[in-house]
């Protein structure tokens, strides 16, 4: 797999693809059902997790009003709500990086634990635009950040926590 996708993103953005998914149609990865729905997931045929990881991530989403399901455990179905696709819209829009002008940019932010997949998507979104990490919430990048990561932040309300910073000089302290 070129790009190891978070398990909760993907089965969001799945489901907005497909329209619905049964848990039962995953296991056992040798069955002819779920070899298709590993290629739909863009997954190896021989990627392995475990049927307790993807029912407890279906749980999760389902208590976050993100997904439903209908019928037993079983043969339960599994489809996206209109608050799901709500955040596929917001947080499944492929960010299309500008031409590198060289002008260094900091991107630092403090976003609290209790609004970790705020976090987690801003990281996301900065690797997709060419920056780099330095620490935990501190990005280097030589390239403008597009207009859709404005809003996204705007949207995520998240215009006190992330500042943007161009850089005039690089260097550490012992060079200059």
């Amino acid at each position: 797999m070129k790009e190891k996708k978070y398990l909760p993103t993907l089965i969001l953005e799945k489901l907005a693809e497909v329209g619905e998914l049964s848990l039962e149609a995953m296991f056992p990865k040798n069955r002819a059902e779920s070899a298709l729905w590993r290629k739909i997931l863009g997954l190896p045929q021989d990627y392995e997790f475990s049927k307790q990881t993807f029912s407890t991530t279906l749980a999760r989403l389902k208590k976050q009003g993100l997904v439903k399901n209908t019928g037993n455990n079983r043969r339960s179905l599994w489809f996206l709500t209109s608050k799901g696709q709500k955040e596929i819209d917001l947080y499944g829009k492929p960010l299309i990086p500008a031409e590198s002008d060289g002008v260094p940019r900091l991107v630092v932010y403090d976003i609290p634990e209790s609004e970790r997949r705020k976090r987690d998507l801003i990281r996301i979104k900065l690797v997709s635009c060419g920056y780099r990490q330095l620490q935990k919430s501190v990005w280097l990048g030589y390239r403008p950040l597009p207009v859709e990561f404005m809003e996204s932040i705007k949207q995520l309300r998240l215009q006190k926590k992330i500042h943007i910073l161009g850089i005039d000089k690089e260097g550490t302290l012992e060079e200059v």
